[in-house]
């Protein structure tokens, strides 16, 4: 196993917390599931129901769309996840952070022309380190496509165009402070629900399982300095929390 360091900031970030259904206040950082994405994306690994998609499984479709899953993740990035056991750690290394409106249209109801006005709060200014634990193979294919990657990079929403700089693979985390920690009840600070993907959709028709919060320390409330702050970006429904 290596790790792949990279700086990733913008002109902006939405990073949508998924106890909130409107998804207008974004978190400080990315959830694990996020950062996964994030490299799937680079990667190339498009959901059955993009445009990007080759050959999607209609039949395998309509039944996860009966069952309450319409946009499923991509099952190369779910297998890809847990084949390497992908882990990540993040750290917020930009200024005092600033939250400012950035209202769009969004749709009311599909098959109507009516617009709803979505209130959003998004971060200005965004820069993070970011760190990817993978075996050593997959490590040096993450860095050559963080480099020219497969699809456009966001920092959540797909208006919030990423920028990724600094990156290099090391032996071990670099010692430094301010690294989100991992905990099982909210706590002061910049709390991001800790999202994983769930790497049988199929089973129990979900997406994604939060179990806990990620803290991003920040100047104002520095948080705790954890001996391991990589975490896992996928969970199956049925084992335990690690």
């Amino acid at each position: 196993m290596s790790i792949l360091t990279f700086e990733l900031s913008g002109d902006m970030a939405s990073w949508r917390n998924v106890y909130d259904s409107m998804g207008s206040y974004s978190c400080l950082g990315p959830a694990p599931s996020n950062l996964a994405g994030f490299c799937g994306a680079a990667l190339g690994f498009a959901s059955p129901r993009s445009q990007a998609a080759a050959t999607p499984d209609a039949k395998k479709l309509k039944a996860l769309d009966k069952k309450g899953l319409p946009w499923p993740l991509s099952p190369e990035l779910l297998a890809w996840e847990e084949t390497n056991d992908l882990q990540v750690a993040c750290r917020w290394i930009g200024d005092f952070p600033v939250r400012a409106p950035w209202n769009v249209n969004g749709c009311k109801e599909i098959g109507k022309g009516e617009n709803l006005r979505i209130q959003q709060q998004v971060i200005l200014d965004p820069r993070y380190e970011v760190a990817v634990q993978l075996p050593d193979p997959e490590t040096e294919r993450l860095m050559a496509a963080l480099r020219k990657p497969a699809f456009p990079l966001a920092l959540g929403a797909s208006f919030c165009r990423a920028i990724v700089r600094n990156i290099r693979i090391v032996e071990k985390l670099p010692e430094t402070a301010g690294w989100a920690f991992r905990t099982d009840r909210a706590v002061l600070g910049e709390a991001v629900p800790l999202s994983r993907h769930i790497v049988n959709p199929e089973e129990c028709f979900e997406r994604l399982e939060s179990d806990g919060y990620w803290i991003y320390p920040t100047g104002e409330n520095p948080g705790i300095r954890t001996e391991n702050p990589l975490v896992r970006t996928w969970i199956r429904k049925t084992e335990s929390r690690s």
